[in-house]
Order: structure tokens, then C-alpha cells, then sequence
């Protein structure tokens, strides 16, 4: 099979391990690897004139997920453009070129694997029928749940039985996820927009406890992103968000009526009376009491 290739130096910062063939051999005898098993996986970051071209295909199936920037491929007798969250799916013994755009290059996490199960993961994503249904598009605000940076990183640990299953391990989950974020409704939504409307809620929604997961899945984003963009818009971690309407609230309440301190603290949500002085101390710089001494106006 010939197969070229540009860059061979390698990309600064890339990650890129090949299970020894040997290996590879007596994984397929393997009951816990026969059905996949990966074989080579890595990160090229911004790979500037990478390329590479396979007219008889791989020896094994090849999955390419496109984080940042621009690359193309070609395959079927079509090219496609690959932008950021397009993931592709090259079959094993079928011709492809792929590589990175020339004006923003891409950056990438792969993996080539092999096992019995090859087939029906991807019938399970939509790939498996014609030429053209080799490249899915996720949203770009959940790539880092597929989480494909955990297969080469689980083979950079060794090479043992335990590493080779963790590799396999980490890619039916990434495939699974893939699965699930690609079917799953859009929403058109950007993700910023969709947090904005999360801030909005807790708005008015301040009393109950409320927690990041939760927070982040009803966002439709990961804990990471969400709070990142929350911190963006807010300028605070997003329960420190929480803490700062629970006291304003407590001021106001403290400014206009004369309900005592033991029932303000309950009223913005708070069971514990020294963690609510706590919070309200280091928002405020002074204690619930010494507040409502202070003249307002």
C-alpha cells in the first residue's frame, strides 16, 4: 500500500503513540480486545501542512475529530471542507486524502482501530451507508464531552493488557457520546445566548440550591465551558453569582423591614445562620447586624 504523507517532523505539542505490532497480533486473540482495539491514536495541534493521502485506504477504520480550525478530505470521489466539531470517519481499505487548510489549520484528535465491533459502531453513528455519510457535524460547545483525548492518552500510560482496554474503553465512549450529541435536537441557540438565559433564571430562581451540573446540562454545555461563559457575562464563578443575589436580597430585606436576622438568613435560603454571617460578611465586609446599623440614603 503506498501512502504519502507531508510533515513528517511532527507538530509542536502533538501527542502521537502506535501500539507496537506485536502487540496488535495478540490483542485480536484477546476476549477483551478482539472486538476493538486501537492502534494508533494522537493530537496534532494547528498542523500546518499536514497531509495525507491512502489511494488503497488504512489497514484499520480511522476517526478524525476536527477541535479548531480549518481541513478538508476527500473520499468517495468527493471533497469535503472540515470545520470545527466535524468528525469523520474513514472505513478501513477505502481511499482517502485528508490534511488542514492552508490559511487556519486545523487541530485534531484521531485514533485508527480495529475489532469485531468496528462495523456495527458504525452503523450505530449513521456511517455506515453511502460515501457521502462519512463526516457528522457535533456543536462545537460540546466537543470536549466526546472526550477522545482520553484514547491516546490511555496508551501513553503503557502498553499492558490494563492500557490496551482503557484505550478501547475510552473510545466506545467517545463513540457513544458521539452517538448521542449528534442526534440529539439542536438548538440554535449559541451557547453563550443559551447561558444568558440560565443567568436570567437564577434571577428569580435564587432561593432553591442549585447545582453546576445541573446548571451546565440545562445550558446544554459541560461544567468547564458553562462556567467559563457564565464568568464571561457575570464577571463571577456561578455560585458566587448565587451567594451575591442571596445577600442583595438580605440587604433589602435588612434596609426595609424589621424582620429579625434569624428569619432574613432562612428567607434568602440559608439553613445555617453562621455560614449565612460568613457569606454575607465577605460580600458585604461587615455582618448582617452591624449592616442594619449603618444610616442608608
Amino acid at each position: 500500500m503506498r501512502e504519502s504523507r507531508q510533515r513528517l517532523e511532527g507538530f509542536e505539542g502533538q501527542h502521537l503513540i502506535v501500539l507496537p505490532e506485536p502487540l496488535r497480533i495478540r490483542a485480536q486473540a484477546h476476549p477483551l480486545l478482539r472486538g476493538l482495539c486501537v492502534t494508533d491514536a494522537g493530537y496534532f495541534p494547528a498542523a500546518e501542512n499536514h497531509r495525507v493521502e491512502r489511494p488503497s485506504g488504512a489497514s484499520t477504520d480511522l476517526v478524525i475529530l476536527c477541535l479548531r480550525g480549518i481541513g478538508w478530505v476527500r473520499h468517495g470521489g468527493e471533497m469535503r471542507e472540515l470545520t470545527t466539531g466535524d468528525l469523520v470517519w474513514l472505513a478501513a481499505g477505502e481511499f482517502h486524502a485528508y490534511g488542514s487548510g492552508p490559511a487556519d489549520p486545523w487541530t485534531i484528535v484521531w485514533a485508527h482501530f480495529t475489532g469485531e465491533e468496528v462495523s456495527a459502531w458504525r452503523s450505530l453513528l449513521g456511517m455506515a451507508g453511502t460515501a457521502q455519510e462519512f463526516v457528522r457535524s457535533l456543536p462545537d460547545d460540546r466537543l470536549d464531552e466526546v472526550a477522545l483525548d482520553q484514547v491516546y492518552a490511555s496508551l501513553e500510560r503503557g502498553f499492558a493488557v490494563r492500557h490496551q482496554v482503557a484505550a478501547a474503553a475510552a473510545l466506545r465512549r467517545a463513540l457513544s457520546t458521539v452517538a448521542q450529541v449528534a442526534h440529539a435536537p439542536r438548538d440554535v441557540r449559541s451557547a453563550h445566548e443559551r447561558v444568558v438565559v440560565s443567568i436570567e433564571s437564577l434571577r428569580s430562581d435564587w432561593q432553591r440550591s442549585h447545582r453546576l451540573d445541573e446548571l451546565a446540562a440545562t445550558a446544554n454545555v459541560s461544567v468547564g465551558h458553562y462556567s467559563a461563559l457564565f464568568r464571561r457575562h457575570t464577571g463571577f464563578a456561578p455560585i458566587d453569582f448565587i451567594i451575591r443575589l442571596r445577600v442583595q436580597h438580605a440587604c433589602r430585606l435588612l434596609d426595609t423591614t424589621a424582620l429579625p436576622i434569624g428569619e432574613v438568613d432562612e428567607l434568602v435560603g440559608y439553613q445555617d445562620p453562621y455560614y449565612f454571617t460568613r457569606c454575607f460578611r465577605r460580600i458585604m465586609g461587615c455582618s448582617p447586624r452591624l449592616y442594619r446599623q449603618v444610616p442608608k440614603g
